[in-house]
């Protein structure tokens, strides 16, 4: 019986110990990306595009590197990149950024893309640059699931999966910013947008 009560004791620990770990485990995995930082991204661009009144000055709003990653992971890419799954962006100063981005390409859409480009992870380091409210991404370096790759070879890959498109689009291409936002400035761990 005295036995039998040093046991009992010794399993609530374990238990104790089980439930900790996986409950670090789970909380650990989703706090990388927070639904009210990205949310806080979301309603700010909505206003801006909403109230898009002319004033003499430039105003500013600037989000921390988390903020936008959640943004990004949360809000962007469930609307507007369903093929991609992750993505992570380092932010550094003099519009310099590096990450990582994970995309899943499945599906009739895609099958002239080949295989081995399909499920990748892409590490990526180059510049920004914003002139007439337009944005592009300068690579100074890619690689694809480890493997150094030249940014025109990918942007072939990504030409072929748009075999059925009237009009090809390209990682070079300038692209529009949001609406009502006229430039964005990166910085160490910091995003400004001016609108």
């Amino acid at each position: 019986m005295n036995l039998n009560m040093r046991v009992k004791p010794m399993t609530r620990k374990i238990v104790v110990l089980i439930i900790a770990v996986v409950s670090f485990v789970f909380l650990g995995a989703s706090t990388e990306f927070s639904v009210d930082k990205g949310k806080r991204v979301d309603l700010t661009l909505k206003r801006i595009a909403k109230n898009r009144k002319r004033t003499p000055f430039l105003r500013k709003v600037s989000f921390s590197q988390e903020e936008l990653n959640s943004y990004l992971n949360l809000f962007y890419t469930k609307r507007y990149a369903p093929e991609v799954k992750y993505i992570k962006i380092k932010l550094d100063k003099n519009n310099y950024a590096d990450g990582t981005l994970k995309i899943l390409l499945k599906g009739k859409r895609y099958e002239k893309v080949p295989s081995f480009l399909r499920d990748i992870e892409v590490e990526f380091k180059g510049r920004v640059q914003c002139e007439q409210y337009r944005m592009r991404f300068v690579f100074e370096s890619l690689k694809v699931n480890g493997s150094s790759l030249s940014p025109e070879f990918l942007d072939e890959a990504f030409g072929a999966a748009q075999a059925g498109a009237k009009v090809k689009k390209s990682m070079f291409d300038w692209f529009d910013l949001l609406p009502g936002i006229k430039d964005v400035m990166l910085e160490y761990k910091k995003i400004t947008l001016f609108y």
